[in-house]
């Protein structure tokens, strides 16, 4: 054509006068607009119209549209844009960037969802202070002069929902337009400060993903720039209007009937209230919002609510969802052709490899954001990452955990950006400065006990961290401790202890002794936990102890005084178990060495008596639910002048439960003296029943004398107990029937809560 038209004008230049070659430049001119308009038009009835996706909100319901994706792609039915609302922006998302709805499927039905919404960090990963102090306490507030420090995020950090979704969305970890996805993309959050709508469009999308699955109080806020995103449900819950600003002509909708107001007969509960309360907010939007849309699917996903994560609920949510879809078949039909489309013409999807979780990636750089420049190198010292290396994300998922184990950050999340993803930013985000923590249990020993702590953090260049706490209850006491760290796993350590206390004291099952004693205590120790399953602790440690009243009975040999101790201690642990209550697997072994003088050097001007103890306790899994749990446990007294505080003492469940150094016995749940030399062997069969419910059958057979050499030989004590137990979130609740040679007749023993 262009060909054509220069020789015409060389043809004019040549031969044609002037005026006469103006006129017929303006005739060419007027034809080829005419030309243009013509060939625009036929374009744009050719054009196909643009089809839009919205995708509701409703937590767990939301799995249905996974459903209705599937008969979608069977009908041949396009989609231009999407849109999604929490749930609805997880599956939306995945579906864009390439997922198949049967890969959603797949990754949404093997999801362990009571652990993806717990944030629960692996024992193993804790450090030893975190250990010891892990189910303890039954509530936990963040403490602190500045209003961040006080701020209770949610119920749930929503730590391990962002690893899914970062492990989901490599290569979308950086600033993307979610224009380009293979199928354009947008999603809706709620900025709180303001209360308006925010629209992801670019950006992080596993933190859009995130952000736009924030239910208030339930999952902590997105912080994002000057915004804090909550979930976009709260004022659009059916982001019909997001899909239309797209640039969709035609909209296919997925409401999960989360925005219909209830009857009064629904409003019973407080769960339903709230409900409410969301929905009448942004009815008249979601009102709006189904007026647009061309073709509405809504699946019959009762009784089932957004809480509903079990693997029965999931499979039938989705098949509900693709049942509400072919119901709309002859609709899809009828679109199709409305619109003028055929299966010939349906773009094809591209699709990604699903990523992996034993892939490894090569990490040229790996940075910390959040952290202090100054601790990043023992940072990437524990988290046992190294850069210009494969890392593989079971490694990634490890050293995050490993993160949040030392206490020191509440969330650690990543990134993986740059030229072919190579570089791994590790986000963290400080954990509140300081915390109030209560513990609350009751048991037929004690009645109530009430714990309370006051811990404060203090991130200086050297980091130091305080803490308050009292006990209320047959061992009541007072207890300040101050940690001075080089870094969070090598500490020097002060604390100071007042203790009250009233204790009978038995001897071969004859109630012999009660003493009614203050106890002051003063120690300094040097604590290194540079591995996370071994702690070396060593010091030196002042007591006081000041009895007030003493009822000794005929077979009492005690000679009781108050008196002052300077003991120097060193003790070591290894632990690898899985849980702290009902572990399935690991090992635990404790050793201490403790030397009791009067002045330094001697007590009463001889050479010093001394305390070796230890504990050994393995978990054997026999089968998935049922274990064996064997102890080996022991105290040997050496030296002469064993004194009466620090006599071997046994009795109840628990290691330490009233006296520091009191070894456990089922079968004696009240305080035995023993001779100086004790070992006993456990031997405890555990057989769970469901998820959380436990059957115990328990014994114990130990062995006592004065010299440790003849011990073989000492006095022998059994005993046992049968019992049933349940761990539930506010600790484990049992109840068992015990008998030992020590006491008289079968007692009964029940707990509810956690040890302390």
């Amino acid at each position: 054509m262009s060909v054509l038209f220069n020789k015409y004008n060389q043809f004019l230049c040549t031969f044609v006068p002037e005026a006469k070659k103006q006129r017929i430049m303006r005739e060419k001119t007027s034809i080829i607009c005419i030309y243009l308009l013509l060939l625009s038009f036929c374009c744009s009835l050719n054009a196909r119209k643009k089809i839009g996706l919205a995708l509701g909100g409703g937590g767990a319901k939301g799995v249905a549209h996974i459903g209705v994706l599937k008969v979608l792609e069977e009908a041949g039915m396009p989609i231009d844009y999407i849109a999604g609302t929490s749930m609805g922006a997880l599956v939306g998302a995945l579906y864009a960037i390439g997922y198949s709805p049967k890969e959603i499927d797949s990754l949404v039905s093997l999801q362990d969802w009571q652990l993806l919404l717990s944030d629960k960090v692996k024992r193993d990963n804790l450090t030893f202070p975190e250990k010891e102090n892990s189910e303890k306490y039954v509530i936990t507030l963040p403490f602190g002069i500045e209003k961040k420090d006080r701020m209770i995020d949610g119920m749930v950090k929503g730590q391990s929902l962002q690893n899914l979704f970062s492990n989901l969305t490599i290569g979308y970890h950086d600033s993307v337009d979610f224009r380009s996805f293979p199928i354009p993309f947008s999603c809706v959050a709620v900025n709180i400060v303001d209360g308006k709508d925010y629209v992801f469009q670019k950006g992080s999308l596993p933190v859009a993903m995130r952000a736009s699955m924030a239910i208030p109080a339930v999952f902590t806020p997105v912080k994002l720039d000057s915004m804090v995103l909550v979930d976009g449900g709260l004022n659009d819950n059916y982001p019909a209007d997001v899909v239309k600003r797209m640039g969709a002509d035609i909209i296919i909708g997925v409401d999960l009937g989360s925005s219909d107001l209830k009857d009064r007969e629904d409003l019973s509960s407080s769960v339903g209230i709230v409900s409410q309360i969301v929905a009448l907010h942004g009815y008249d939007k979601y009102q709006r919002n189904l007026k647009i849309t061309d073709l509405l699917v809504r699946p019959d996903l009762q009784p089932y609510n957004s809480s509903s994560f079990t693997a029965h609920a999931i499979d039938t949510m989705i098949i509900r969802g693709e049942e509400a879809a072919r119901k709309k078949w002859p609709d899809l039909m009828d679109l199709k052709q409305k619109i003028g489309i055929t299966n010939s013409v349906v773009p094809a999807k591209k699709q990604i490899q699903l990523p992996k979780r034993s892939k490894s990636f090569f990490i040229r750089n790996i940075y910390f954001e959040g952290a202090d420049p100054h601790d990043e190198k023992w940072l990437l010292k524990i988290c046992k990452l190294k850069e210009n290396s494969h890392i593989s994300l079971e490694q990634l998922h490890n050293a995050m955990a490993i993160l949040v184990g030392t206490n020191a950050y509440s969330n650690v999340s990543y990134k993986l950006i740059g030229e072919g993803n190579k570089d791994l930013h590790l986000i963290v985000a400080p954990k509140s400065a300081s915390s109030i923590n209560v513990g609350v249990r009751f048991d037929t020993d004690e009645i109530v006990g009430v714990l309370l702590n006051g811990t404060f953090d203090y991130h200086t260049r050297l980091h130091s961290h305080f803490s308050l706490t009292g006990r209320i209850g047959k061992k009541t006491y007072g207890r300040i401790d101050y940690s001075l760290e080089r870094n969070p796993l090598r500490n020097f350590n002060l604390a100071y202890k007042f203790t009250y206390q009233d204790l009978d004291i038995y001897k071969n099952g004859n109630k012999f002794l009660n003493t009614t004693f203050q106890n002051h205590f003063a120690e300094f120790s040097y604590s290194d936990m540079n591995w996370l399953s071994f702690r070396l602790k060593a010091g030196i440690r002042y007591e006081n102890w000041n009895y007030k009243s003493i009822l000794q009975s005929t077979l009492s040999d005690f000679q009781l005084k108050s008196e002052d101790f300077i003991n120097y201690f060193v003790s070591a642990h290894f632990e690898t178990l899985d849980k702290t209550y009902f572990p399935t697997k690991g090992v635990s072994l404790k050793a201490d060495y403790t030397l009791y003088t009067d002045n330094f050097i001697k007590f009463r001007g001889h050479s010093p008596f001394s305390a070796l103890g230890f504990n050994f306790t393995s978990v054997v899994p026999l089968k998935p639910k049922f274990s064996i749990v064997p102890s080996l446990y022991g105290r040997i007294l050496i030296g002469k002048d064993a004194v009466y505080p620090y006599k071997n003492i046994v009795g109840n469940e628990v290691e330490g439960h009233l006296l520091d150094h009191q070894m456990p016995f089922d079968g004696i749940h009240r305080i035995e003296t023993f001779r100086n030399a004790f070992m006993a062997l456990r031997l405890q069969l555990r057989q769970r029943i469901g998820s959380q419910h436990y059957v115990l059958l328990t014994g114990n057979y130990g062995m006592h004398e004065d010299n440790f050499f003849r011990l073989l030989k000492g006095h022998p004590l059994y005993g046992g107990s049968i019992g049933y137990a349940y761990n539930g979130m506010f600790g484990p609740a049992n109840a068992s029937f015990n008998f030992s040679n020590q006491t008289k007749g079968v007692q009964f023993y029940a707990n509810l809560g956690f040890y302390f």
